[in-house]
């Protein structure tokens, strides 16, 4: 398995330079900014099936924004996170996790769902691209699919009803969540 900010920066630099599918969205999309606990976020963090360090840095707790790099790597180019809710209830620590290179100049962010840190722990999950193509190809969810020979390229509307129906489980690859652990002090 592949670390989260591997399999974010994979995903987006793939996507600009081949014609994978890929869905995107608008950096607004989600209800509402998630507030984060600096404590919580900033920090260096290790996916359990890797040694390589991710350091988190949380530029504007009140909108959710924190950007992560790979400290040590000569080609690591920082990935803005905007992380906001993905349901109205505070009891769910769903955010949706809204990703672009901090420097690029692609329209659209790669989108990812993400549960809440907790406790020195985080879950990430893949969006299922085929499953949001047919989704809005059947009105299931707004959005535009531009067909390609190597894929789907879909565009997300940011609608209250997107986000809605993004929580049934076929939109992510559940059977392949990342797993961080916070580095400890």
């Amino acid at each position: 398995m592949k670390t989260f900010f591997r399999c974010a920066a994979a995903a987006i630099l793939a996507c600009v330079l081949t014609a994978c599918p890929e869905t995107t969205v608008d950096d607004d999309f989600g209800l509402k900014p998630a507030v984060l606990n600096l404590k919580e976020w900033s920090g260096a963090w290790v996916p359990v099936d890797d040694d390589d360090a991710l350091q988190f840095t949380v530029t504007d707790a009140a909108a959710g924004v924190m950007v992560v790099t790979e400290p040590g790597k000569k080609d690591d180019k920082p990935i803005e996170f905007k992380l906001r809710r993905a349901v109205a209830s505070e009891k769910v620590k769903l955010l949706l996790a809204v990703a672009r290179e901090r420097d690029g100049k692609k329209p659209g962010s790669s989108l990812f769902l993400m549960r809440e840190a907790n406790d020195g722990v985080l879950y990430t999950w893949m969006i299922d691209h085929d499953a949001v193509a047919a989704a809005i190809k059947a009105g299931q969810l707004k959005g535009v699919v531009n067909p390609d020979k190597d894929g789907a390229h879909s565009h997300l509307d940011s609608t209250p009803a997107n986000y809605a129906k993004l929580m049934e489980p076929q939109f992510w690859n559940w059977s392949e969540p990342t797993c961080l652990k916070r580095v400890k002090k």
